[in-house]
């Protein structure tokens, strides 16, 4: 573990000395230091059998023993899983027996006998830092990042501007796609692997007159979530339009549910200590196979708005139409579908709601973890209207986008991604 206790070196190392809750962290009695020689990017500062103390990345960082050792370099690279090294083999009393720091790497000699070097870039990568996710949350005024289409995209900086949109805003538009299913493809091959669900590799969305699931009907379908009955729902989905509505509506709406859940947060707090703590069931059953789908009983529970370790929103899941019967303590049962009302009007209402009438030839890149999508009725067609669907794992993306950053932003090569909604 690191410990961060200060940006300002000497209002750091006087709470080093004296502070009675650093004292309890071990810190050392008499630590030896500059008197009063303004501190570089990289200097030692104490050092006994259980720490070392570093001016590090403009603060004083504490470097716990068992860390060091765990994370020395000769252990092998665990980037790569190729590790021999395991924790169960350190001491209980393993000491720090001497630091310096050498060419500019931090030196540590154990009481093992092992001696190891730091790198100064890889330890300050490694302390503590804000990992509040970065997304920005949006309104109905919004406009969204549009790319175009072409087969090479998977190389260049459009195609870090496209993730780097879904990271910040949920979701993108890509135009111009040739009139061809496997387009389809070639968006998903930016983003990574397709993920096969009961639906297949790719789900055809063709208005039919007897639909065995509603986004082949002509209604209207509120904003959602998909699959929000399986315990990991889709993380980053395609919506290419191949033909589009004919007729009156069908347009495609995509609602910020980040900014719907930070918006409660701030109005209704009780609300949102709900929506974030009590699971909510959704579940999907299919009897027989149909032409596109498997037979299924498809169960999961999830919270409304999914938090992070550091109580940072990293997801939503809502979908009413799939959801389960509530199974709750008779005194909570008021006060959480007021919260649940509450979240629903916000998605129902065009508040936070972008809305774009596809065209053939466009395709929506969307988080489904975090934006809902729906779409409006559709009236006096005459043809069918016909969408492809295909999603791909969220941590896919991910990786990707922390790939792409390091030659188009390297900034955010080790920037903090909402992890999404999982059971």
């Amino acid at each position: 573990m690191i410990w961060s206790y200060g940006s300002d070196a000497d209002e750091a190392l006087d709470r080093a000395e004296g502070d009675p809750y650093v004292d309890r962290m071990s810190a050392p009695p008499s630590p030896t230091t500059p008197a009063t020689a303004a501190l570089s990017a990289c200097d030692l500062v104490a050092v006994d059998a259980t720490e070392v103390h570093v001016h590090l990345d403009g603060a004083i960082r504490r470097l716990n023993r068992f860390w060091l050792r765990d994370n020395c370099p000769s252990n092998g690279d665990r980037t790569s899983l190729f590790r021999p090294f395991n924790v169960a083999s350190m001491a209980d009393d393993l000491t720090i027996d001497h630091a310096a720091i050498v060419d500019g790497e931090l030196e540590v000699t154990f009481g093992d006998g092992c001696a190891d070097r730091f790198d100064i870039d890889l330890l300050a990568s490694s302390c503590p830092r804000d990992a509040t996710p970065d997304w920005r949350p949006w309104r109905a005024d919004h406009t969204p990042t549009t790319v175009e289409f072409r087969p090479d995209l998977a190389d260049g900086s459009e195609h870090h501007r496209l993730l780097d949109a879904l990271r910040r805003d949920g979701f993108a538009l890509v135009a111009g796609l040739p009139d061809d299913p496997s387009a389809t493809e070639t968006v998903s091959s930016w983003l990574g692997p397709i993920r096969a669900t009961d639906f297949g590799r790719i789900f055809d969305i063709v208005t039919e007159s007897d639909p065995f699931t509603p986004s082949q009907s002509e209604s209207a379908l509120d904003p959602h979530t998909d699959d929000p009955y399986r315990y990991h729902p889709p993380g980053i989905s395609i919506l290419h339009c191949m033909s589009p509505c004919d007729g009156h509506g069908g347009a495609s709406t995509v609602t910020d549910g980040f900014a719907i859940a930070r918006s409660i947060a701030v109005d209704d707090p009780e609300a949102f200590h709900l929506l974030t703590t009590i699971d909510v069931p959704y579940v999907h059953r299919r009897d027989r196979s149909v032409e596109q789908g498997a037979a299924v009983d498809l169960r999961a529970a999830a919270p409304v708005i999914s938090l992070d370790r550091g109580g940072h929103v990293c997801g939503v899941r809502f979908h009413e139409r799939s959801m389960a019967p509530l199974q709750l303590d008779a005194d909570l049962v008021d006060a959480f579908y007021r919260a649940l009302m509450l979240f629903s009007r916000r998605a129902l209402s065009s508040d936070f709601s972008y809305q774009r009438r596809l065209s053939a030839g466009e395709a929506i890149v969307y988080d489904n973890q975090r934006v809902l999508h729906g779409r409006s009725a559709i009236t006096g067609a005459s043809g069918r209207r016909h969408l492809r669907l295909c999603t791909v794992d969220r941590d896919q993306v991910h990786s990707r986008l922390r790939r792409l950053c390091v030659e188009f932003d390297p900034q955010r090569t080790d920037q903090s991604l909402a992890a999404g909604s999982a059971s």
